[in-house]
């Protein structure tokens, strides 16, 4: 596996366990796999007041507040990194909320894959798919998304690649090489899919897959009907009934303000995954 240096980017231990177990599992994996964790801050926004002596000592007061409690948490961290005997270096940064994607990403141009865990519902949601969407947008790196509670043993044994003939698509599936290596089956996916001459051609999924067939892996064709389901439950369904341990897609192959105005599978399979995803934009 070319994949030489893992970075798992977290901010909290209990939250970011399946981002770190994934992590230690991918680098177990491969031979001579450097992994390391980036450990993010996020400091509270400058307060609003009218009186600048006010602004600067209630600001003083969270700032002092907030790095005292990732100090804290940074420390479980550790210990929990500790706790496996692998060497794994810590790195440490801090930013405003709204920077911390941005600052995630500058730290994922220097490994060759990032693993972050995916939002869920409740305080931090926010957070952490601004900090993936960082990751995706910024960093020219794939990012590979740990769903809540995740504890397997292997990953990349079973893959579905969410296929959509995009360019984003193309990209993750190039970016997935090396984790493929693994497979033992490979099943392209489409959802509602048509034949179309800028796009899938004649048969949906058939080219793609012949292309993987090519560099010598078991891939072969699922097209689906949605049957008035989301695209991302569809995906997420099939990737169930098929028992696999990875989905392979692109991310938001639509604009992001479309996406959260009116939905989109990338927003979405972000906050439902069961099943850990490999996305590259």
């Amino acid at each position: 596996m070319s994949w030489k240096d893992i970075l798992v980017i977290v901010s909290e231990a209990e939250g970011d366990e399946s981002a770190l177990a994934l992590g230690e599992t991918l680098a177990g994996q491969c031979a001579e796999c450097h992994l390391s964790a980036a450990f993010l801050t996020p400091l509270p926004d400058e307060p609003l007041a009218y009186e600048p002596t006010v602004v600067a000592g209630v600001w003083a007061e969270l700032l002092g507040r907030a790095r005292q409690e990732a100090e804290a948490e940074r420390k479980k961290v550790e210990a929990r990194i500790g706790r496996t005997g692998r060497t794994v270096e810590l790195r440490s940064a801090e930013a405003l909320s709204r920077d911390l994607g941005r600052v995630a990403a500058v730290h994922a141009r220097y490994a060759d894959v990032a693993v972050m865990t995916r939002p869920s519902e409740g305080p931090g949601a926010d957070l952490r798919e601004e900090i993936i969407e960082g990751v995706l947008f910024h960093s020219g790196r794939p990012a590979l998304i740990a769903p809540p509670g995740w504890s397997g043993k292997s990953i990349g044994k079973r893959v579905v690649v969410a296929w959509d003939a995009s360019r984003e698509a193309t990209r993750a599936l190039s970016e997935a090489d090396d984790i493929l290596q693994f497979a033992d089956a490979v099943t392209v996916l489409t959802v509602d899919a048509k034949p179309k001459m800028f796009g899938h051609g004649d048969q949906p999924g058939a080219n793609i897959a012949a292309h993987l067939s090519r560099r010598g892996l078991p891939a072969d064709v699922r097209n689906v009907d949605s049957m008035g389901r989301s695209a991302s439950l569809a995906i997420l369904e099939e990737a169930t009934a098929l028992g696999a341990d990875l989905v392979v897609m692109g991310g938001y192959a639509h604009s992001r303000l479309r996406e959260l105005v009116f939905g989109g599978a990338t927003r979405e399979l972000l906050r439902t995954a069961t099943v850990p995803l490999l996305m590259a934009h």
